[in-house]
């Protein structure tokens, strides 16, 4: 597919993001948030990190007041953070980088030593009494600062989980055009795919064609055969040959939105368990879809797949979800687990799936992307969800 133009303004974007998350700041019993997780931090400042993108470990971190944002960052960031918008004067930098020349960007005396030490003067600056901090990405030195200065805190994942659960329209714009990125990655794979083409040849074609749209590949499970079994798998080199299911399970990253979208083919004619299989699964996502909207709860839309599926004719199929939220994160809450109580919002986006995986047989799925309204589920991706067949 040709390179999709921008659909949203990042700045507006990220200026609405950042109203929203102060909003719900200021009427929760905290004074301020620390970020450290890429998405939170891109969430607040809008400013997405490539060294963050691809080193879990990376430390940075966002504070957020209701009339303040700070951002603490390794020097090398410098630069670009600022031409993502962030005024000078709320980046702390820590360690050493050199960006030269006399622009404002310009970056030649270190701010601070490390990380505790830059942390410790943002806290100085915004004094706050009661922290929200995000524990499960927040680096070891951060709860003994804490402690040291006698500030509480409480635990912000929940917090911020729930802050970016409903989508703003800038949000799912870009969602929209990842799926739309996506899909047409996965219909070049399969136009690509022929006897004797290998899995792995597949993938770089759905991978190529997903970074021409504009998007990052991240996920490009593009398997066949026996190994289409492998829930998330790298793909090989191995040739396709006639019969063999072939599984796209597939994603990008644009501009720190994600897709996940699947579709299953088979290479020339299906045998009749795979048509009743998929053809199965394919209802199973269906009475999903026709399910879910504003008020119901991910157990009952997993019942309403499982159950369509084993109405269909495969009562063999065992699941422990679904589908899943999805926004900055492919992996966001609510889960569509079995029981589970969590009660879906308009304007919040899900990926609802039917995958089946069995080892020395093949595996198959198929999975869409839509938002939940108060009367149903919109989708954002439209790509055809038959079994398709190639030659």
């Amino acid at each position: 597919m040709p390179f999709v133009p921008l659909p949203t303004s990042l700045t507006d974007l990220a200026r609405a993001r950042l109203a929203r998350l102060r909003t719900a700041l200021e009427r929760s019993d905290t004074d301020a948030v620390l970020l450290f997780s890429p998405e939170n931090f891109l969430y607040a400042t809008g400013y997405e990190s490539m060294p963050a993108a691809i080193n879990r470990r990376y430390v940075h971190c966002a504070v957020v007041t209701p009339d303040r944002l700070l951002l603490v960052v390794p020097a090398a960031d410098f630069a670009a953070a600022i031409e993502a918008g962030v005024p000078i004067s709320d980046i702390l930098t820590f360690g050493t980088f050199y960006f030269s020349g006399t622009t404002p960007s310009a970056h030649t005396t270190p701010q601070h030593p490390d990380f505790p030490t830059a942390l410790d003067r943002a806290l100085s600056v915004v004094a706050p009494r009661r922290l929200g901090v995000e524990m499960d990405h927040a680096p070891a030195p951060v709860v003994p600062l804490l402690q040291a200065r006698g500030i509480g805190h409480a635990d912000a994942v929940p917090f911020m989980l729930a802050v970016r659960a409903v989508k703003l329209p800038g949000e799912i714009a870009l969602l929209r055009a990842a799926a739309r990125m996506t899909e047409a990655a996965i219909e070049a794979g399969m136009q690509a795919a022929r006897i004797g083409v290998t899995d792995k040849e597949v993938a770089a074609v759905v991978a190529a064609a997903m970074s021409v749209g504009g998007g990052y590949p991240r996920n490009v499970t593009v398997v066949g055969g026996l190994d289409s079994a492998f829930a998330d798998a790298f793909a090989r080199e191995r040739p396709l040959a006639p019969g063999d299911l072939l599984r796209f399970d597939v994603g990008c990253n644009y501009y720190g939105y994600k897709s996940d979208l699947a579709r299953t083919a088979v290479m020339r004619e299906p045998t009749p368990l795979q048509q009743t299989r998929y053809e199965a699964l394919r209802l199973g996502l269906k009475a999903e879809v026709d399910t879910a909207r504003a008020g119901v709860t991910a157990g009952e839309i997993f019942e309403a797949g499982l159950q369509g599926i084993t109405e269909a004719g495969f009562p063999d199929v065992r699941r422990h979800h679904l589908g899943h939220a999805i926004g900055m994160s492919v992996y966001e809450l609510p889960i569509i687990t079995p029981g589970s109580t969590a009660v879906l919002q308009a304007g919040s986006t899900f990926c609802l799936e039917t995958p089946y995986y069995e080892p020395g047989w093949g595996g198959m799925m198929c999975e869409d992307t839509g938002i939940v309204t108060e009367t149903g589920f919109t989708l954002i991706s439209s790509m055809d969800r038959s079994l398709r067949i190639l030659d």
